[in-house]
């Protein structure tokens, strides 16, 4: 039987909003969208900011050592 190690590399939570932002920013630049497509990137814009907003506060606790859990945005004891 064969086993199996995978390695996961986070990157820490502000590199990813940042990546977040710079994609945001490709889409808002794109230009001669049709109707369709013109929501369609509205809607991804918003939930990509919407990502990159949560990313931020979860570094902001992560970085201020809280105790609180980055997932749930709650003490770690709720």
């Amino acid at each position: 039987m064969t086993q199996v190690t995978q390695l996961v590399i986070t990157q820490p939570l502000m590199r990813q909003a940042q990546n977040l932002q710079l994609a945001i920013i490709d889409l808002a630049k794109k230009r001669d969208l049709k109707p369709e497509q013109f929501r369609a990137h509205l809607n991804a814009i918003d939930t990509l900011a919407r990502e990159a907003h949560a990313l931020m506060v979860d570094a902001e606790f992560e970085h201020e050592g809280e105790g609180h859990d980055s997932l749930s945005r709650r003490p770690n004891n709720a």
